[in-house]
């Protein structure tokens, strides 16, 4: 629930500031805010299991970072407003990983903590693999959204250019 809560936050936050409107922006500061007293709450308790069971906590986070998926990505055209989200710079792979991932996991300092052992070590040695693979998603993302912006750039002009004539 930690990196849920947090990805929300950030996503409400980076939709106000994005949104040019100073009542809905205002709105979803607070709903953010109240997202980040959420994420607070379950990073401590996280924080809390890392130190009563630390190879059983590691071995939680490392199934939800695995399977991490934002909300709502069961309604119909999620895939495609998730799309428009990212280009614009409300969320997206890169924010994922540097906003919400990175700096929860440096809080729990998963990768510094002398605890884990057995099993636990493997998946925290898998953390490492996921956040891996998320850096290749992020780097990937942004060649896909150049290539996108681009062809978005260029339908622009070619109405711009109908409209001139």
């Amino acid at each position: 629930m930690t990196f849920q809560e947090l990805a929300t936050r950030v996503s409400h936050r980076n939709t106000g500031k994005a949104c040019a409107e100073p009542v809905a922006d205002e709105l979803l500061k607070r709903i953010s805010t109240d997202e980040n007293l959420h994420m607070i709450f379950y990073r401590n308790m996280v924080s809390a299991g890392l130190e009563i069971a630390p190879n059983q906590a590691v071995k939680a986070v490392h199934k939800v970072l695995d399977n991490f998926t934002m909300p709502g990505y069961t309604i119909p055209g999620f895939r495609r407003n998730a799309v428009t989200i990212a280009t614009g710079g409300v969320y997206d792979p890169q924010s994922h990983l540097d906003e919400v991932v990175m700096p929860v996991l440096r809080k729990w300092r998963i990768f510094e903590r002398d605890d884990i052992t057995g099993e636990g070590e493997w998946y925290r040695e898998d953390l490492a693999r996921v956040v891996t693979d998320l850096k290749k998603t992020s780097a990937d993302f942004e060649e896909v959204k150049a290539k996108y912006l681009e062809r978005q750039a260029k339908r622009a002009e070619r109405q711009a250019a109908k409209v001139l004539v």
